[in-house]
């Protein structure tokens, strides 16, 4: 089972922000689509390791990236996406 973390965020700039600060904070990290079962969402979410996730919440916390929604795991099983939310 592959399995990754996505963060949501309501709005495509501060999608955008919170990338950089990934990048810029060592943290590799890419941009993809949200998955449809999620939906306050503004269509694009940044990808990132399950091992970074720690690391990712700090940077948001640190610098206050606005418009947050939330932490989601997504796995693939046999095919099938599966999405929950990430629980610290």
């Amino acid at each position: 089972m592959v399995s990754y973390v996505i963060a949501v965020f309501s709005i495509r700039s501060s999608t955008m922000e919170f990338s950089l600060l990934l990048k810029n904070n060592g943290i590799r990290n890419s941009i993809i689509e949200t998955p449809k079962a999620i939906s306050a969402s503004c269509g694009v979410c940044v990808k990132i390791s399950e091992n970074d996730v720690f690391r990712a919440r700090q940077i948001l916390n640190v610098y206050g990236v606005k418009n947050f929604v939330n932490f989601y795991i997504v796995s693939n099983s046999f095919g099938r996406l599966m999405l929950r939310p990430y629980r610290f």
